[in-house]
């Protein structure tokens, strides 16, 4: 893990992330305009509102401007590229797209690839559902189509299970910035012997 780049998608979070910071998308707008003005004039939450990712943008152009906004992955490309658009970028390709965000913030935070998939995403084995599962009280996160893990359980449904997702919308720029610092400073880890998060540390286990 590259510690001081993964502080430096901290820090950009913490400046901006209340517009900026949406974790549905890489690099998205919001859908509705309504959403835009809750959020730039109204100062709500970015990541309230549902964001579709923005096509192309041309090469060496600005990766984010005025309305737009990210993921964790999104803001390490963007602080990798100098906060300008690569060539790769300039092409509407939804899959190519998705690997080059992955690989170019995987690089640069120093995360294997599923290290990365467990951050990015929000099923399968992904932090934020492991969170819910172990830390059910620490964070105000919560599930696609249950809300919460225990709804899920009583289904049958297991954390880890890919059928089950994480609702984007309740993962914030603060719940963002506390993981992150959490695993920069090594009390979680993103991916074990198994693909799973775990605890580095003892004492970063909930009681």
């Amino acid at each position: 893990m590259n510690k001081e780049n993964l502080q430096r998608v901290i820090d950009a979070i913490k400046i901006d992330g209340q517009k900026k910071f949406n974790m549905s998308a890489f690099i998205g707008k919001l859908n509705d305009e309504r959403f835009e003005q809750y959020v730039f004039e109204d100062d709500r939450l970015a990541s309230q509102y549902p964001a579709s990712r923005v096509n192309r943008i041309d090469e060496g152009t600005d990766i984010f401007n005025c309305t737009s906004m990210g993921c964790i992955a999104g803001f390490a490309t963007a602080i990798a590229s100098e906060w300008k658009a690569p060539k790769w970028l300039s092409v509407d390709n939804h899959s190519d797209q998705m690997n080059a965000f992955e690989q170019t913030s995987n690089n640069f935070l120093g995360l294997t690839y599923q290290e990365g998939k467990n951050l990015y995403y929000g099923d399968s084995n992904c932090i934020w559902k492991w969170l819910m599962e172990n830390e059910p009280e620490r964070y105000d996160l919560e599930l696609e189509d249950y809300g919460s893990m225990d709804a899920a359980n009583e289904e049958g449904i297991d954390w880890w299970e890919s059928e089950l997702t994480i609702d984007f919308s309740t993962i914030d720029y603060l719940t963002a910035i506390d993981v992150l610092t959490r695993i920069m400073n090594g009390e979680i880890g993103l991916a074990n012997i198994n693909d799973e998060p775990y605890y580095i540390e003892q004492e970063a286990v909930i009681s």
